[in-house]
C-alpha cells in the first residue's frame, strides 16, 4: 500500500512539473527503507512514462515553448550522463548527503 501512494504523491507532483523524483526519492528512502541509489535508480524508471504523459498534455495545450526546450533537453542529457556516472561510482552515505543537502537548500527557497 505504501508503493501505492507514494507512486500517487510523486506522480501529482511529476505532473504539476515540479520534480517528482525528489519527492519520490525522498519518501522511497524514509518509509520505504530503500537504500539512496535504488531509490535513485527507480525514480529514472518512474520519470519515464510520467515525464511522457505530462509532455504530451502540455504540448496539446501549447504549454511549452520548444526554443528553450530543445537545447535544455540536449543539455540535460549530457548532464544526466555525468551525474550518473558520478552517482554510480559514489558511496550511499556521500549520495545521501548530496540528495539531502540539494533537498534543504530547495526547501530554504
Amino acid at each position: 500500500m505504501k508503493e501505492i501512494i507514494i507512486g500517487f504523491l510523486a506522480g501529482i507532483v511529476s505532473g504539476l512539473g515540479m520534480g517528482g523524483g525528489t519527492i519520490l526519492i525522498l519518501f522511497l528512502t524514509l518509509f520505504a527503507g530503500i537504500e539512496q541509489h535504488i531509490a535513485q535508480a527507480t525514480n529514472v524508471i518512474f520519470f519515464i512514462p510520467t515525464a511522457i504523459s505530462a509532455i504530451f498534455i502540455f504540448v496539446k495545450n501549447k504549454k511549452v515553448k520548444f526554443e528553450y526546450a530543445v537545447p535544455i533537453c540536449i543539455f540535460g542529457i549530457l548532464g544526466a550522463v555525468i551525474g550518473a556516472s558520478i552517482s554510480s561510482k559514489m558511496e550511499v552515505r556521500h549520495a545521501k548527503k548530496c540528495f539531502w543537502g540539494f533537498f534543504n537548500y530547495c526547501s530554504n527557497i
